[in-house]
């Protein structure tokens, strides 16, 4: 048995979820309590922005397409309030590759993940973050 960075206790195992989608959010939000995560949602951008000024997440994993804000400018906004915050990006079958590239290039998107969401390659995923140190343009993983 593999033992990860997370399996310590004093891990922060919290993760901020932001998606549209009340039954991707419910769905998704099962799949990473199952593998010890706490998880935070948010439907409404402002509302995860004001949560990300007071709490610490692991990490945050946030929808390209969603209402008026988008994900690319959500994750824009998170880099200036918290530039240490890790970040993966949610996207489905894309259309928007300008956008996508964009969001994928900031310093704080560590993944892009794709939707529907293997459970073994997400966990695969937040192993690896866990594991890495600084962020970098290089640490990019598309899951």
């Amino acid at each position: 048995m593999t033992l990860s960075i997370m399996d310590s206790p004093e891990a922060n195992k919290n993760i901020m979820l932001i998606d549209d989608s009340n039954i991707f959010l419910t769905t998704l939000t099962r799949l990473l309590e199952s593998l010890g995560y706490t998880v935070s949602v948010f439907t409404k951008p402002g509302e995860a922005l004001q949560s990300l000024k007071s709490n610490d997440y692991f990490v945050v994993i946030c929808d390209l397409h969603m209402g008026k804000v988008n994900g690319y400018q959500l994750l824009h906004l998170f880099s200036q309030q918290k530039p240490e915050q890790i970040c993966c990006l949610l996207t489905s079958a894309e259309n928007d590759e300008v956008l996508l590239k964009k969001a994928i290039r900031l310093d704080n998107v560590r993944s892009l993940i794709k939707k529907p969401v293997c459970v073994d390659k997400l966990s695969d995923m937040l192993n690896e973050i866990s594991s890495l140190p600084a962020l970098e343009e290089s640490n990019i993983h598309i899951i």
